[in-house]
Formats: C-alpha cells, sequence, structure tokens
C-alpha cells in the first residue's frame, strides 16, 4: 500500500491535469452541442450530416459517430473518443517515466532498497495509474451528466459509466505494452521505441477503415478493441468481449513488463544490441560539427532529426494516398454536395488535404517542440546546464542557442514534409500550388516556435513542472481554436492559440497577421525566459 501512496503521489499533476482535461473537454463539447444543433429536428439533421462529413475527414484519427445528431452522439464523437488518444498519451508518457525517468533519478532503486521486490512495484505503478485512470474517466463522465443537465436532456446512466470504464480499459492497454516496450530497450530510446509501438497500433486500427487489406490484422490493436464499444448514443453498446479482450491486453503486457523488469539490469535493458568496444579517449573530439554553437546542438540530435524527417514524410505520403477515397466519400454524400459546391472541383482536393494533414502536421510540430522542452528541462537536472555555463557560457546564449537548434530541426523536417507532399501529390494527379504549398510547410516552424517559447518560459522558471504545463497549454490552445467560434470567444482570445494563427495556407495562403502573432508570441516567451533565468539558481 505504501507503494501505491508514492506513486500516486508521484503521479498527482497527471491525474489533477488528465482529470481537468477531460471534464473540461467533454463539458464544452456537451454544452457546446446546444449551441450549435438547434431545436428542431432538420438543425439537428443538418448538424449530423455535417459531423458525417468530419468524420470522412478524420477517418485516420476517429471510428464513424452513431448519432452524432443527438447529444450522446456527438460527445461520443467529438469527447470520448479524442480522450482515448490524449489517455493513450497519458500511458505512454507515466509508463516510460517509471521505467526510466524514475531510474535515472534514483527513485526505484531506493524503492527496491525497502525490501519491495521488483514484480510488487510494478504491481503497485499498475494499480496507481489505474486509480488515476479512473478518477479522470469519472471526471469526464461527470463533466457530460453536466453538461446534459444545461440542455435539460435525458441520458441513461448506465451508458456514461460503460463510455467512463472503455477509456479506463484502453489506457491500462496502453500503459502496459509501453511499460513492457520499454523494459526490452535502452533508457534513451525507451520513450520513442514506445510511442513507435503505440503509434503503429494506432494507425494499424485506424488505416483499416479504408484498407480493406489491413482489417485481417487489426486485431493486433488495442484501439480496434476500444473502437468495437460505442456505448454512450442510443445504437451503440458496450461490446463486453472486446472490453475484456483490453484488460486481458493489460494484464498479460504488464506481467510480461514485471518479468522483463526481474530479469535485467537496473538502467539496463534486458534486450542488448552487440556493439564493439572501442579503446578509451580521453581527449576532446577533434570534430568541426562541436565547434558551432547551433551546428553541434542540430548533430547532437541528428538521429532524433532523422527519425522525425522519416515518420512525418511517412504520414505525408500516407494521408495523400487518403485524399481521393475520403474526396469520394464526401461526394457520395447528397446532404453535403451544397456545402461542397463552394469549392472548384480542382481545388477540393487541396482543401481535404490541408485540413487532414495540416491539422495532424501542426500536431506532430506542437510534439517536435515539447520533446526539445523535455530536453532542456532534463538538463537543469542531469548537470549538462551547469556545465555549459562554466564554459563559460551566458544564460542569453543558452536560451538563443536553444531556440535556433530548434528552427534548425524544424526546417529540415518541414522541408523534408514539403517536399515529400510535393511529389507524392503529383504521382496521385493531386495539383498543389507549389508557392502556397511551401508557404504552409514553412509555417510550421514558426507555429512550433510558439509552443517551445512557452517551453522556454516554463523550463526558466520550474524545470520539473514544465513539461505537464507546457502540454496543459497545448491543450488549451487546440481546445480555444476548436471552440472559440462555438461560443464565440473574443478575436483577441482566439489568436491566442496557434493552430487559430496557422489558418488554412494550403487554400487560401498565408496571413502575414498570423505569421507576425505568432513570432511575437515566441519572442515574448523568450524574452521572458532570459530574465527568469538570470535570477534562478540551475537545479532548482
Amino acid at each position: 500500500m505504501t507503494a501505491v501512496l508514492l506513486a500516486l503521489r508521484l503521479g498527482r499533476w497527471g491525474i489533477v491535469g488528465f482529470s481537468l482535461a477531460g471534464f473540461v473537454f467533454n463539458f464544452v463539447n456537451a454544452v457546446g452541442f446546444f449551441q450549435i444543433a438547434g431545436h428542431t429536428p432538420q438543425e439537428r439533421a443538418a448538424l449530423g450530416a455535417t459531423m458525417s462529413a468530419l468524420a470522412a475527414q478524420l477517418v485516420v484519427l476517429l471510428p464513424p459517430p452513431i448519432r452524432p445528431d443527438t447529444v450522446a452522439g456527438y460527445v461520443q464523437f467529438r469527447g470520448f473518443n479524442s480522450l482515448a488518444i490524449l489517455f493513450a498519451v497519458w500511458a505512454l508518457a507515466s509508463a516510460t517515466g517509471f521505467a526510466r525517468a524514475d531510474e535515472e533519478k534514483g527513485l526505484v532503486e531506493s524503492e527496491l532498497a525497502t525490501g519491495t521486490s521488483r514484480v510488487a512495484l510494478v504491481g503497485s505503478r499498475v494499480l496507481a495509474f489505474a486509480i488515476g485512470l479512473a478518477v479522470a474517466a469519472a471526471m469526464a463522465g461527470m463533466a457530460f451528466v453536466l453538461g446534459v443537465a444545461s440542455g435539460n436532456e435525458s441520458f441513461e446512466r448506465g451508458r456514461v459509466v460503460e463510455a467512463a470504464a472503455n477509456l479506463v480499459a484502453l489506457g491500462l492497454a496502453c500503459y502496459g505494452i509501453s511499460l513492457l516496450v520499454s523494459q526490452l530497450t535502452a533508457a534513451r530510446f525507451a520513450t520513442a521505441a514506445a510511442g513507435a509501438v503505440l503509434l503503429a497500433l494506432f494507425f494499424l486500427n485506424s488505416l483499416s477503415r479504408v484498407f480493406s487489406w489491413l482489417s485481417t490484422w487489426r486485431w493486433l490493436s488495442p484501439f480496434r478493441y476500444y473502437d468495437l464499444s460505442q456505448p454512450l448514443p442510443q445504437g451503440g453498446q458496450l461490446d463486453v468481449r472486446a472490453f475484456l479482450v483490453l484488460l486481458g491486453i493489460a494484464l498479460v503486457a504488464s506481467s510480461a513488463a514485471a518479468f522483463a523488469f526481474w530479469r535485467r539490469d537496473l538502467g539496463g535493458a534486458l534486450v542488448r544490441v552487440p556493439m564493439r568496444a572501442g579503446p578509451p579517449r580521453y581527449e576532446p573530439s577533434t570534430s568541426p560539427w562541436w565547434r558551432y554553437p547551433v551546428l553541434r546542438g542540430v548533430y547532437e540530435r541528428r538521429l532524433g532529426v532523422l527519425a522525425w524527417s522519416a515518420g512525418v514524410a511517412a504520414l505525408a505520403v500516407l494521408f495523400v494516398s487518403l485524399t481521393r477515397t475520403i474526396v469520394n466519400v464526401l461526394l457520395n454524400i447528397p446532404a453535403l454536395l451544397p456545402y461542397l459546391s463552394i469549392f472548384v472541383h480542382q481545388q477540393l482536393y487541396p482543401a481535404v488535404l490541408g485540413y487532414t494533414w495540416l491539422n495532424v502536421a501542426q500536431l506532430l510540430f506542437a510534439g517536435l517542440a515539447i520533446t526539445h522542452v523535455a530536453r532542456w528541462s532534463a538538463e537543469d537536472s542531469d548537470g549538462r546546464l551547469e556545465m555549459a555555463l562554466s564554459a563559460p557560457y551566458s544564460r542569453a546564449a543558452v536560451v538563443v542557442e536553444r531556440m535556433a537548434v530548434l528552427v534548425a530541426v524544424a526546417l529540415v523536417v518541414a522541408a523534408v514534409s514539403g517536399l515529400t507532399l510535393y511529389y507524392a501529390s503529383h504521382a496521385n494527379g493531386i495539383d498543389l500550388s507549389v508557392p502556397r504549398l511551401t508557404a504552409a510547410s514553412l509555417m510550421l516552424v514558426p507555429f512550433a516556435l510558439v509552443f517551445a517559447g512557452a517551453g522556454a518560459l516554463l523550463a526558466s522558471w520550474n524545470p520539473r513542472a514544465t513539461v505537464g504545463l507546457l502540454g496543459a497549454f497545448a491543450f488549451a490552445s487546440y481546445l480555444d481554436t476548436e471552440l472559440g467560434p462555438v461560443f464565440k470567444l473574443p478575436l483577441w482570445l482566439q489568436d491566442l492559440s496557434a493552430f487559430k494563427l496557422f489558418g488554412t495556407p494550403l487554400v487560401t495562403g498565408v496571413e502575414w497577421r498570423s505569421v507576425t502573432l505568432m513570432l511575437l508570441l515566441a519572442a515574448a516567451g523568450v524574452g521572458s525566459s532570459i530574465l527568469l533565468m538570470q535570477r534562478r539558481d540551475v537545479g532548482r
């Protein structure tokens, strides 16, 4: 019990943050439904047609909705199904944080020194995360109840419990898988490897909705079993067998992770890649890459840059191949033809591609910025920042170099994604405007800088809480652009969202006002970071 309480204490900010995110997200979606749905059957039928069109474009992210013309179907699609992705990310961060980050901090060794067995330690962390998941899912369900109450509509409480339980089961399955992968790989690759596995399993399920040849393999994905249950709306139900499979995946993967943890050394990996040992060297490296500030930062992250570029390029090819399928689906929905008539036929493909691919690209570049900020926060406690400052190297120069490295990395990834998108779309017979494609790709760089500027400010103020607070900022920014038009928020408040400022450059071109605002937000974050860095002691 002591180990469980300690695990809950260590993860308390994650529980609070994701519980708050689940509550706010579901509540505003439920309340927002009554703002946009109207009251007549015709108005709600029109909303259902619009949501069906949205679902056709987001088929690679979310399953098709059931009864989107009702508040339960709307929140199941926009709320619970989106939270499933968010909770999977939470499971990834929590599992890899226990398996590797806590080891590097000495927390795992300290717990084992008290006499706690390795298997019991893994069990306590799984139980603590399950409690946190249950709290967050309950808050999401409570938000739906309160949101529906504001519209004076009825619902079945049992369906809310089932939807929350389905979220918990998926989160536990993702936690077990991430924990197992973390035991197999080296510490510095654990998060990336677990993330790659979860991402592959996610797309294995979602792409099977488009490519029938993948349907024979989707049983491997836990997201498939989550999609089989859509219990909230009328016409949906909780698939008990799929629910039990998710719990079985969680149990088997967690047990295998406990066995792997029992077998490996602390700080090591269960699967060791044989490497040839070289002679020890005591002289500084003579490589020219380390002589120039920005270049050395990019060189140090060369494997990460390669992985990000390859991953983004692969997804760009994937979304181009899906564009024609999505457009054909939209054109076959009669209720949408009046809405689609505003596009010239040749502009429909870039519009869909811009809506689907660029939305995902924004999330990826936000993730790229967050990974860099996480590294900056870690440098504060592992001695790297202190070593750089003793060079001597000014604190302002540290902040500026960090941002310059991120700009260089983002430019490389944006260039690779833009070139890949151009050649893939040309091969599929989709004509894209080269100037607009170039502008859209380059706009991803200031977009990432907004999150990097906020992260630099947080890292200079409180490095330990930086990643969680930056994740909350990114979530609030996304929520702002999604719900700002629904609730008619002030324009200045909507402009604080980088997602809102990004716009639709692939269709309408660049809005220089938005680019200027993004650069100003990033500059404000960097300037504030420099001021705070001058006043704070390193490591505190």
